[in-house]
């Protein structure tokens, strides 16, 4: 929640700073904060949230009428720009959290057999280490003989 104190802190900078400013960039910071660490709907609900009340601060010394339609357009437009950027930066951060958490799962320790060097799973299955990592990655395996076990299993042969 400490990012919609940073959204009520940049609106009232934007206040004291300026009226007139074409596009706040600054509403973007808080925005792009609760899109990575708050997830899609706070950011979204923040992107709406900003523009709308930049809007009634502007529109509360009571303007003219024929500015108030100019206003309303704007803070739209503003609106859209900040969602696409809250629901991108959301999607970035969802992505990243994935990455850590398949990265998680080829870290750490395996419960591997000392003998066939078979992997124990998640299930407590034991599985082929070829297929335990090729599930888990992008990796594809070829098989040859290294020449201390060709010398033991094949001698003379290779």
């Amino acid at each position: 929640m400490w990012w919609i104190a940073l959204g009520a802190a940049m609106l009232w900078i934007d206040y004291l700073t300026s009226r007139d400013g074409q596009f706040p960039v600054i509403y973007v910071l808080p925005v792009i904060l609760a899109a990575w660490y708050s997830g899609k709907w706070p950011a979204v609900g923040l992107a709406i949230a900003v523009p709308v009340f930049r809007l009634l601060v502007l529109v509360m010394p009571v303007r003219p009428p024929e500015d108030i339609g100019s206003l309303v357009l704007a803070t739209a437009l503003r609106g859209v720009v900040i969602i696409f950027l809250a629901l991108w930066f959301a999607r970035l951060a969802e992505f990243e959290r994935e990455l850590q958490r398949q990265v998680k799962v080829l870290e750490g320790l395996l419960p591997i057999c000392a003998f066939c060097k078979n992997i124990r799973n998640e299930a407590g299955e034991w599985e082929r280490l070829e297929k335990f990592i090729s599930r888990r990655s992008e990796a594809q395996f070829s098989h040859g003989v290294c020449p201390s076990c060709g010398e033991k299993h094949y001698p003379g042969i290779l």
